[in-house]
């Protein structure tokens, strides 16, 4: 697992899939419109926005400067909670589960 360096969506499901990501704690930012995402689309892993003591996000200069979009750890629950209710679960119905939670800030029933 590499930081900073572009990934798709779909090897970003693979790796937590294949729990390779447990040693580590990252964010997923994702690049373009999040609502337009699939499969394909580049996401990079980063550390967490720095959180001042008014409560203000700092994201890494990484971040800022290509203007991605946070995604946040999430994510990797996400994935996790599609697997706990179908270990046959598609990579088309895990990106339904992410667009659903980033809407609704709820588990997708599968």
């Amino acid at each position: 697992m590499q930081f900073r360096q572009a990934i798709s969506i779909s090897e970003l499901i693979e790796m937590v899939r294949n729990k390779r990501d447990l040693d580590e704690t990252y964010c997923v930012y994702g690049t373009g419109d999040s609502s337009q995402a699939d499969l394909a689309t580049s996401c990079f892993l980063d550390d967490y926005a720095e959180i001042t003591d008014d409560d203000e996000e700092i994201e890494t200069p990484f971040v800022t400067e290509r203007g991605l979009w946070w995604r946040d750890e999430l994510v990797q629950d996400v994935i996790f909670n599609a697997f706990h209710q179908d270990s046959q679960v598609t990579d088309e119905k895990i990106l339904q589960a992410i667009k659903h939670y980033n809407e609704f800030d709820t588990f997708l029933d599968l």
